[in-house]
């Protein structure tokens, strides 16, 4: 929370938890830049691989096919916040490239064919976290992670993207509000 240095003092170096609003879907760069942090990433790797089976599931593929696997931590002021897995079919032709991770991946949609995004359903739970998650983000194993898991679609309706997202559940939120309260009598 505080940084002390000889000869420069201590300074405040913690921030509240990043409260996200459910209201609209924003990247993972823009929301960190509403929020004044600065985003980055810590790791990006991208492979062709034997894919998930509930992300073939969800694309409506044969477990056995392979799938491009695109996983980055994702980091707030260099705090690792959220390792990201995202699955995508092999015809998409999205530019992965080491000086292209920092770009935000709905503007990645938009330089291809695909388009921006047009339509995304979203699952949220909380988990405890994979070997994976837990080496990924460097947190211990009693730490739950938020898992957000999304589907996006393109304008013809057709899956372009599925994505889980595991969270730090002690460094971000979620919140969402509604107008209308219903009371069962």
């Amino acid at each position: 929370m505080v940084n002390r240095g000889r000869g420069r003092g201590t300074f405040v170096i913690w921030k509240p938890a990043i409260k996200e609003t459910l209201s609209e879907v924003r990247s993972f760069t823009h929301e960190m830049e509403l929020h004044g942090r600065v985003p980055g990433t810590s790791s990006y790797t991208v492979n062709r691989e034997i894919i998930a089976e509930k992300a073939a599931k969800i694309f409506g593929l044969d477990p056995k096919e392979e799938m491009y696997c695109f996983r980055r931590v994702r980091t707030a002021d260099d705090i690792k916040l959220v390792y990201m897995v995202s699955y995508f079919p092999l015809d998409t032709d999205l530019p992965f490239s080491e000086d292209k991770e920092q770009d935000p991946m709905f503007e990645k949609f938009d330089i291809v064919k695909t388009g921006k995004p047009k339509r995304v359903e979203e699952e949220f739970s909380a988990e405890i976290p994979s070997d994976e998650v837990r080496e990924s983000l460097n947190i211990p194993k009693s730490l739950p992670v938020l898992a957000r898991k999304r589907v996006t679609y393109d304008k013809n309706n057709n899956i372009i993207e599925y994505t889980i997202s595991y969270y730090r559940s002690d460094l971000y939120t979620y919140m969402h509000s509604t107008g209308k309260i219903a009371y069962n009598h």
